[in-house]
C-alpha cells in the first residue's frame, strides 16, 4: 500500500480548503439521493469565522499529488467534538480511513481544546463497522427525509385554488385553538423571549437515543450570535411560532441556502408536550413551507430535507402524509475520546 500523507489546512487557504471540502462532499453523498452537503462561500466562512470558543480543523490525505479523502473535526468545549472522515470511493478498504483516524485521534491526544466524548455521523453499514471497529458505539438512528419542494408547493398552491382561498401567507394564522406567527429572517424583538424559551426546551426534549446529550447555554444573546453567524454564511431562516393564548408551545425553522439552495434543510420542529395532538405540529410546518415562495433563492430549491429519529413514529407519520419519503438512514456514534484516560 502507497504511504498517505496526511496535512493540515490552514484556515485561511482557501483554494486547499475548498478543494478538501469537495473531495469531502463526494465522499459523504456519492451514490446517494439528493444529498445536502455545505456550499463552497459557506465552507470559507466557517473556517473563516469560527462560532465563539469554537475551532474548525480541515485534514486532507493524500497519495503523492492526489487527494484521496481527509477529516474535519469541529471543537468545542461546551459539546462534544464531531469528526467527519471520507475516503473517496476508489480508495476504500486499503488502510487510508484508518491511517486518517488515527490522525485525527492523534490531534486530539496533542489538543487540549477538545471534549472527552467523539461523536460522528455515517449513512452506510460499511461506515458503522469502521465507526465501530475504532471504539465507537451506536447511539442514534435517524431517517434522512425527502420532499419533492416544487410538487408540494404545485398541490398546496391548487388545494388553495380550488378552495377559493388566497395563496398569499398570511403572518399571523388564526386558529379557534391557537395562532402561527411566521417570518423570514431574523426573530422579530416583541417574539424573542419566547422563542429563547422553546430552542432551550428542544436541546431538552430532542430525542438523541444513547448519545451524550450536549449542556446548552440558550440565551437571546446567543439567538442573536448564531442568526449572525448564518447570515455571514449565506443561510437564509425560516421560521413559524405557535401560541396558545399568550403561550408559545412550538416552533419550527428552515435554512435556505442562498449560495446553493437546491436542497433547503428542515430544521428542528417541536410542540410542547401537554399541546401535541392538536395538529400544532402540522400547522407550522405547512405555515414554514408556504413561506418558501417568498425567498427568492428558493426558485431553484428542488428538495426539503429532514431528519427524524427512527422511532418517533408521529413525527414520520406526519412528515410522510406531508409527502416526505425516506432517502437513507443516518447513524451516530461516539466514544470517549483516548485523551480523556490520561
Amino acid at each position: 500500500m502507497s504511504e498517505i500523507q496526511i496535512t493540515r489546512i490552514a484556515a485561511d487557504d482557501e483554494s486547499a480548503l475548498l478543494t478538501w471540502n469537495d473531495v469531502m462532499r463526494i465522499a459523504y453523498t456519492e451514490g446517494r439521493t439528493a444529498a445536502w452537503w455545505r456550499s463552497a462561500e459557506t465552507t470559507l466562512t466557517q473556517f473563516a469565522h469560527p462560532r465563539p470558543g469554537g475551532q474548525d480543523i480541515a485534514l486532507v490525505g493524500c497519495l503523492g499529488e492526489e487527494i484521496i479523502g481527509g477529516v474535519e473535526i469541529s471543537l468545542s468545549p461546551e459539546t462534544p467534538t464531531d469528526i467527519e472522515l471520507g475516503v473517496l470511493s476508489a480508495h476504500r478498504r486499503q488502510g487510508f480511513g484508518t491511517a486518517l483516524a488515527e490522525a485525527a485521534a492523534q490531534f486530539l491526544d496533542d489538543g487540549d481544546d477538545s471534549s472527552e466524548i467523539v461523536q460522528t455521523e455515517t449513512y452506510c453499514p460499511a461506515g458503522v463497522a469502521f465507526a465501530q471497529a475504532h471504539g465507537m458505539s451506536i447511539g442514534n438512528e435517524e431517517h434522512r427525509l425527502l420532499l419533492d419542494l416544487p410538487a408540494y408547493l404545485d398541490a398546496d398552491a391548487n388545494r388553495y385554488k380550488d378552495s377559493g382561498a388566497s395563496t398569499v401567507v398570511p403572518v399571523i394564522r388564526e386558529d379557534p385553538d391557537f395562532s402561527v406567527t411566521s417570518w423570514i429572517g431574523a426573530c422579530p424583538e416583541e417574539v424573542l423571549e419566547s422563542w429563547t424559551q422553546l430552542r432551550v426546551q428542544m436541546d431538552e426534549d430532542v430525542p438523541v437515543g444513547k448519545l451524550t446529550r450536549s449542556a446548552t447555554h440558550a440565551s437571546t444573546a446567543a439567538i442573536r450570535s448564531h442568526e449572525e453567524r448564518m447570515e455571514e454564511q449565506g443561510w437564509i431562516l425560516v421560521s413559524s411560532m405557535a401560541h396558545v393564548g399568550e403561550l408559545a408551545v412550538g416552533y419550527t425553522e428552515i435554512m435556505v441556502s442562498s449560495h446553493d439552495p437546491q436542497i433547503v434543510i428542515q430544521e428542528d420542529t417541536l410542540v410542547d408536550r401537554a399541546y401535541r395532538g392538536r395538529g400544532i405540529g402540522r400547522a407550522l410546518k405547512v405555515a414554514n413551507l408556504r413561506q418558501l415562495p417568498a425567498v427568492a433563492a428558493t426558485a431553484l430549491a428542488k428538495w426539503v430535507q429532514t431528519y427524524t429519529a427512527t422511532d418517533n413514529e408521529p413525527m414520520l407519520a406526519l412528515n410522510r402524509d406531508l409527502g416526505f419519503f425516506i432517502a437513507d438512514t443516518m447513524t451516530a456514534l461516539e466514544k470517549k475520546s483516548d485523551h480523556s484516560r490520561a
